[in-house]
């Protein structure tokens, strides 16, 4: 079996740099792209340690430590915690990367026992890896980020209405502006309301071209990231509200009160 230092380097050094600008991207460090490079750099060198009679936990270790030192080259040291944010999410992005390529091998590879530099498949592993690789990350950086935006708008949500409660997950809507004598509305679906309604109110909305009412009624309170506010009203909507586990589509306004 021939294998190709120079080649499997060259592989090495562009995963590593893929892999540290992620973590750059992710969590939006000052990235020094000389820095980045020195780091990728740096762990390209350890896919040598292959080559030595090291057992497993000697060559965990090495790479732990190897993993470490690329960190701080790239990003510099601010701290234990920092430092541990940005190895957490260096695995995260290997184990992603990591675990597609594996599968992409296996299926291309039709003799694989393991990362075998042959002729055939190997041309075609190894480009079509080189290929691969930019375009999961990117994805996996986008789905994160996606993710994280997502996330800082959802807040564990409780409504209180006479004696009665309603709780779930809120997110903070923008395109939600609807407002009731002023009051900002929260939109939720009628299947969460499981307890009698006296009073309701009848509220006209537009929503791009489709022009509907809405049912409203005043909730005593609404608790949701330690604020309780008080003076919201609820709409209640006939389809369900939720999108990927939300219950409740807070209003915007909220975030002024």
């Amino acid at each position: 079996m021939k294998i190709y230092v120079d080649l499997l380097l060259i592989f090495n050094f562009i995963i590593d740099l893929l892999l540290l600008l992620s973590v750059g991207v992710t969590l939006k460090r000052n990235i020094s792209f000389y820095r980045i490079i020195a780091g990728s750099f740096i762990g390209s060198f350890s896919i040598l340690l292959l080559f030595f009679p090291f057992n497993n936990i000697e060559l965990f270790i090495f790479k732990l430590l190897v993993s470490v030192v690329m960190i701080l080259v790239a990003f510099q040291y601010y701290g234990f915690k920092y430092l541990i944010k940005n190895l957490s999410y260096l695995y995260f992005s290997s184990i992603i990367l990591g675990g597609c390529l594996y599968l992409w091998n296996n299926m291309i590879s039709f003799d694989n026992f393991g990362f075998k530099f042959i002729s055939n498949s190997y041309q075609l592993n190894f480009f079509g890896m080189l290929i691969l690789s930019p375009i999961l990350i990117a994805y996996y950086v986008r789905k994160i980020k996606t993710l994280k935006e997502h996330q800082q708008y959802r807040y564990y949500t409780k409504i209180g209405y006479q004696n009665q409660s309603i709780e779930g997950i809120g997110y903070i809507d923008s395109g939600n502006n609807l407002t009731y004598k002023r009051k900002p509305v929260v939109l939720i679906s009628h299947k969460l309301i499981n307890f009698e309604i006296n009073d309701y109110e009848f509220l006209p909305y537009q929503a791009l071209n489709y022009v509907g009412v809405v049912k409203c009624f005043k909730a005593d309170w609404v608790k949701y990231d330690s604020k309780i506010l008080e003076d919201i009203y609820l709409g209640i909507m006939d389809h369900d509200v939720g999108f990927d586990g939300v219950d409740f589509l807070l209003n915007q306004k909220m975030m002024e009160g």
